[in-house]
C-alpha cells in the first residue's frame, strides 16, 4: 500500500513522540525534526513510495541523533515483560474456550495495539484481557484464514512488535497443537521502532516451538520487501502454503507482493483512516485480511 495523506502526519507524530523520550533536551528534538522534514517524502510530491520507505529513513536520523542502533531497547523490553505477564491467563482463555484458533487470533490481533509509543496498559492482567476481548472477528474473514490454516503443512509468520509477539507465540502454539504445521518466524534483522529483532523473539520464548529467523534485511525497516530479504527466505516464503503477516508495516509492504497473493493472511488493528476504509471497518477494529 502505498502512502496516503493521512500518513504523512502520522509519521511526523511518531518521529516527535519516539525523539521526545530518546533525546536530551527539546533543542535536539527540534534539529532532528528540521532534518526530518527536509526529507523529500514530505514535500508533498512524493505518493509513490510506501510507509515503511519513509520511516526507515527517519530512522536513520534518529539513529544519527541519539548514537543508538536501538534507541528504543529498554521500552521493548518492557513491552515483553508486561504482555508475558498476561499470557498465562491469556493461554488459560484461550485452550479453554470452544474455538481456540478464534480466541488466539483475537489475543493476536488485539497485541498489534502494542505500538512503537503504546504500552500494554492497565491495573493488571485481567483488564488488559477483558478489554482485548471484546474485540469482534469478522466471521467470513475468520473462515477464509481457518480453512487456510486448515489445508497449511508448512507457515511462515512475520512478526511485529515486541509485546505483541508474546501473544504470536500463543496463536502458534495453537496452530501446533490443533494442525501441526511447520512454523517459521521472521524477525527483523536490524532495530527499528519497538519492531521485535532476533534476541527479542528468542527472548519470550518462540525458538522453543518454532524456527526464528532473521529476514536478512541490513537497513532499519519496519516492513518486508520480497526483494530486500536473504534469497533463502524468500524461497521459504515462495514454498510455503500460509503465509501470516501482523501488523501495519507487513501490510504495507506486502501488499505491493503479488507473488504471494492466495495465500497471504494480514492480522492487524484498523489504526487510522486508511486501513478503515480499505476494509470497511472503524478506528481500533481488528482486521483479517486474506490476500
Amino acid at each position: 500500500m502505498k502512502i496516503w495523506p493521512d500518513c504523512i502526519p502520522c509519521i511526523l507524530k511518531m518521529s516527535l513522540g519516539v525523539a521526545r523520550v530518546v533525546m536530551k533536551d527539546e533543542e535536539q528534538v527540534r534539529r532532528f525534526m528540521e532534518e526530518v522534514l527536509e526529507l523529500k517524502y514530505f514535500d508533498g510530491d512524493n505518493w509513490k513510495v510506501t510507509s515503511p520507505e519513509v520511516i526507515k529513513d527517519v530512522w536513520l536520523k534518529m539513529i544519527k541523533f541519539t548514537g543508538e542502533a536501538d534507541p528504543l531497547k529498554e521500552i521493548k523490553n518492557e513491552q515483553n515483560k508486561r504482555a508475558l505477564a498476561i499470557y498465562p491467563t491469556a493461554k488459560q482463555l484461550v485452550l479453554k474456550s470452544q474455538d481456540p484458533l478464534l480466541e488466539a487470533i483475537r489475543f493476536a490481533i488485539a497485541a498489534n495495539s502494542i505500538d512503537a509509543m503504546t504500552d500494554v496498559k492497565g491495573g493488571g492482567p485481567e483488564e488488559v484481557i477483558k478489554k482485548w476481548y471484546k474485540l469482534e472477528i469478522d466471521s467470513k474473514n475468520f473462515n477464509g484464514l481457518k480453512e487456510r490454516v486448515r489445508k497449511a503443512r508448512s507457515v511462515v509468520y512475520l512478526g511485529d512488535n515486541c509485546g505483541e509477539i508474546v501473544f504470536d507465540r500463543l496463536l502458534i502454539e495453537v496452530l501446533l497443537k490443533i494442525h501441526h504445521p511447520e512454523v517459521t518466524f521472521i524477525t527483523r534483522t536490524l532495530p527499528i521502532m519497538n519492531d521485535a529483532t532476533l534476541q527479542d523473539v528468542l527472548s519470550i520464548g518462540i525458538g522453543e516451538i518454532a524456527q526464528v529467523v532473521e529476514n536478512g534485511v541490513r537497513e532499519p525497516l519496519p516492513g518486508t520487501f520480497l526483494k530486500g530479504i536473504n534469497s533463502e527466505l524468500k524461497t521459504l516464503i515462495e514454498k510455503s502454503d500460509l503465509v501470516i503477516s501482523k501488523g501495519g508495516g507487513n501490510y504495507d509492504s506486502l501488499t505491493e507482493e503479488e507473488k504471494i497473493k492466495g495465500k497471504t493472511s494480514f492480522l492487524l488493528l484498523a489504526k487510522c483512516y486508511p486501513y478503515c476504509h480499505l476494509h470497511q471497518v472503524s478506528l481500533g477494529d481488528p482486521i483479517i485480511h486474506n490476500f
